[in-house]
């Protein structure tokens, strides 16, 4: 039941239909002992408590006075703390202008302010940046001369994605900036995402007064898609932050993106996006203008991938390695459908029965490979 409110509240602009849903759902929970914090603090991991508060705001939900101030404080917190970092970033866009860096602002920091109605919506851990190759070692300099230091406690190795976390200290918080020549990982997963692919077409809005660029609006919902639920399996499951980011970017912007050219860089999109309608419904325009596909609900939506590698096999060793295979396996029809973006007939039997199968088989294959090789190497070192 928690997941459920918290998928149905992971949406900027609440409906009709998403709000007799979502107090149905209340009324459950409350039938079932009213578990609150469980309730809270889960919207804080999944990164959506200052939905949750708007939301249930919106369908003036009864709740204990102690929790309603506990989800209450995690939104003003968050105004607060996006509030401070939109200073730090309005600096540091000014240094790098003055200094002929070209740089976009990515994720959060761009969402929060220019897709979301307020800013206090979107949580973050940290603001990321794109930056040229060769820019590097400049705008690293200026983030020192800036007061920025190296984080603390770092194994980002040196041919990385990104510098080391650079993170200073404002009004209490601690702000942390993450500078990327990629936007994306270095995977076979992903494409290479330079700031040269995407400056010539990017985005311009404001942040405190200050011009800001990020990326198009047809580059920034592949990214989300790409970044949130195709990431490699060994990555940390979806959240329902990356679903709000979606529902709110298709919501807001539906008439203005370009859906002829996001469907050219991801075929599968449109489907995609129909499954969201099982988590928080789309509202009835939005689905005949993109003609999603909602005739039949898929089983276990909602269910992030829970099988190997993401979970270890000495994990599995404590609980149930036969449900680890399973989930391995034949994890739920909802997440295939989003990974693959096949929802029927030849290509989600493909996806099920031979492509993820044999993505299962590749990272085999590499954790076989790395473990020979260490073997190899512990070998020479005992010669």
């Amino acid at each position: 039941m928690i997941r459920t409110i918290l998928a149905l509240c992971s949406c900027d602009v609440g409906g009709d239909i998403m709000y007799h849903r979502l107090e149905q759902a209340l009324a459950e929970l409350r039938e079932q002992g009213g578990a609150w914090q469980d309730l809270i603090l889960a919207a804080e991991k999944q990164g959506v408590a200052p939905l949750l508060y708007k939301h249930l705001n919106a369908v003036d939900c009864k709740m204990p006075d102690s929790e309603r101030r506990l989800l209450q404080s995690l939104y003003l917190r968050n105004r607060r703390s996006n509030s401070i970092r939109n200073k730090v970033v309005a600096e540091v866009l000014q240094a790098y202008e003055s200094d002929n860096i070209d740089v976009l602002i990515v994720k959060g920091i761009a969402l929060c302010n220019f897709a979301y109605s307020e800013t206090a919506l979107r949580p973050m851990r940290d603001i990321d940046l794109l930056v040229k190759k060769r820019d590097l070692k400049k705008a690293e300099a200026i983030l020192f001369e800036l007061g920025f230091e190296p984080a603390a406690d770092h194994d980002i190795p040196e041919e990385y994605y990104h510098l080391v976390p650079m993170v200073r200290t404002t009004n209490g918080l601690p702000v942390n900036i993450e500078v990327h020549h990629n936007l994306l990982p270095f995977h076979s997963q992903y494409p290479l995402w330079p700031i040269e692919k995407s400056y010539h077409c990017s985005r311009e809005f404001a942040i405190n007064g200050t011009c800001a660029r990020t990326l198009s609006l047809e580059e920034t919902v592949n990214y989300v898609y790409l970044h949130g639920f195709q990431a490699p399996l060994t990555y940390e499951p979806f959240r329902f932050m990356h679903v709000a980011d979606i529902v709110t970017l298709v919501e807001r912007f539906v008439d203005r993106i370009n859906w002829q050219q996001v469907c050219k860089e991801t075929p599968t999109f449109l489907n995609v996006l129909s499954r969201f309608h099982y988590l928080t419904p789309w509202k009835s325009e939005i689905r005949q203008q993109l003609k999603l596909d909602i005739s039949d609900q898929p089983g276990g939506h909602g269910v992030p991938y829970r099988g190997w590698p993401l979970l270890k096999l000495k994990t599995a060793a404590k609980t149930d390695v036969v449900q680890l295979t399973k989930n391995t396996f034949w994890p739920s029809q909802w997440w295939l459908q989003i990974y693959y973006g096949h929802l029927r007939g030849p290509g989600y039997l493909k996806a099920r029965f031979i492509d993820h199968p044999r993505m299962v088989w590749r990272w085999a294959k590499s954790y076989c490979y790395a473990y020979a090789g260490n073997f190899r190497k512990r070998r020479r070192e005992l010669a």
